[in-house]
């Protein structure tokens, strides 16, 4: 029995005919070791306890379409319908994608012929705006931002959560490369950031030398913005002490924070200055390219900054924050329509046919009256 189990072996892969969850789990430990990110890796091993308590026996080899797809219908099923999980589509989507791809592996290492998951119909995605603040919003923000750079003790977590909040507005870095930026990574004669690092949680806190985006970038920020920056390390080496050149900047005591409470206790001030109802932290990213491209910055310049992978993407993200075309066709119907009023009051008072009230109307008909009373007659 050993032997033949041994034969089923297909490069790395678990015997042909084992449990689904368990191929599943062989397939993520693969893609750990070739070097996925820690998030994803941690978001597909989630996807595979929900595999095993939803289909505990269901088999790699056997397991079919029907199946797969009645797996995704309970994941979107209402948990209150009687065992539904209660996901968005866009969420199932995610796992969608996921045994899409874990099964293109299993074919391609010969467990089984056909791909159940190539029938499987993907939910449709939820488009929703990405919220940014705006000009009502900004002014409470920032006042907040500042009173807390101005007053609170830079060894405090108010202090640290208030650093990276001002970071994430000022260049749209992500929260955890708010966290992971260091000292050396700011550049005072640029002036700019030099963004080349993340934190995961996943696996335990860690800061990782590589972005979401797996590239590095540098983003410019103001003469004014950098005074804010040596502002924060001078406050920071005389209230912390004991930092150096890898010190990270958002930090209490010389170690990296954690992305989790850093978004908690941002959302709480968020709450507190009244910035609208479900205010997160990946909104300051939002409203940093918001503003930059309705106020002209071009979209090449903005995926730069955010450390996109292409122009595509931001495109995606932020078309509705594009000036430019909705202001021009507003112009363009307002000349029209006044271009179509002039005309209307020439060609009235070239045909001499002007609209009169009911008033004038009965004047001049009383008018047109005694005008022909008056008016000699002629016999033939």
């Amino acid at each position: 029995m050993a032997a033949e189990w041994e034969r089923g072996l297909r490069a790395g892969m678990l015997a042909s005919g084992s449990l689904l969850a368990d191929v599943l789990d062989s397939y993520v430990s693969m893609r750990e070791r070739t070097g996925s990110a820690p998030s994803s890796v941690a978001e597909w091993r989630c996807f595979c306890r929900k595999v095993r308590r939803r289909m505990p026996r269901a088999s790699a080899v056997d397991v079919t379409t029907r199946d797969l797809q009645d797996f995704e219908l309970a994941l979107l099923a209402p948990e209150s319908s009687g065992g539904g999980e209660g996901m968005s589509r866009n969420s199932v989507r995610a796992v969608h994608n996921f045994l899409r791809a874990a099964f293109r592996r299993i074919v391609a290492e010969g467990v089984r012929q056909d791909d159940p998951m190539a029938a499987v119909e993907k939910p449709r995605a939820e488009r929703h705006e990405d919220r940014s603040l705006g000009e009502w919003d900004m002014p409470l923000l920032l006042d907040r931002l500042s009173s807390v750079l101005s007053d609170a003790d830079p060894a405090s977590t108010d202090y640290a959560v208030a650093v990276a909040a001002w970071l994430a507005l000022v260049t749209g870095m992500r929260v955890g490369e708010t966290c992971a930026l260091r000292r050396r990574d700011v550049r005072p004669r640029d002036p700019s950031v030099h963004v080349c690092g993340s934190v995961t949680e996943s696996g335990g806190l860690r800061r990782l030398d590589v972005t979401k985006g797996r590239r590095s970038r540098t983003v410019s920020v103001t003469r004014r913005d950098m005074d804010q920056i040596m502002a924060v390390i001078a406050a920071q080496d005389s209230e912390v002490g004991g930092l150096g050149p890898d010190s990270p900047l958002v930090t209490t005591d010389g170690s990296v924070m954690r992305p989790s409470s850093v978004s908690r206790r941002f959302a709480r001030m968020a709450r507190d200055v009244g910035l609208p109802k479900g205010s997160r932290f990946h909104m300051l990213r939002h409203t940093h390219a918001t503003w930059c491209l309705s106020h002209g910055v071009d979209l090449k310049t903005v995926s730069l900054r955010l450390g996109h992978a292409d122009e595509t993407t931001t495109l995606r993200a932020y078309a509705h924050a594009l000036p430019g075309s909705d202001s021009a066709a507003a112009e363009t119907f307002s000349a029209a329509l006044e271009e179509s009023v002039e005309d209307c009051h020439i060609g009235a008072r070239r045909n001499g046919r002007v609209k009169r009230g009911p008033k004038a109307k009965r004047q001049a008909g009383t008018r047109d009256a005694s005008a022909k009373a008056a008016a000699p007659t002629y016999k033939k």
